[in-house]
């Protein structure tokens, strides 16, 4: 079987690759489109990101608050017209 820690490294990784991926792909439509709010989605991948490279190296269980940043970043995305 896998160990638990084995399964939140690979989860990290893959929100990682995940995240850098999106996060490229929405600065791409920005720049075509230049809607501010690929900019605001932009920024909330790149928030998953910097939390997932933190939560590798650091594993600490409070990096809570970049989930609300990027909520409100999200939010703010959905509610530009």
């Amino acid at each position: 079987m896998f160990n638990i820690h084995e399964i939140v490294l690979f989860s990290i990784v893959v929100t990682a690759g995940l995240s850098a991926l999106l996060f490229g792909i929405s600065m791409l439509s920005y720049y075509k489109v230049r809607e501010i709010k690929f900019l605001f989605i932009g920024s909330a991948f790149l928030f998953f990101l910097i939390k997932s490279v933190i939560f590798y190296f650091i594993q600490n269980y409070n990096v809570f608050l970049f989930d609300v940043v990027i909520i409100v970043l999200l939010y703010l995305a959905s509610v530009r017209k």
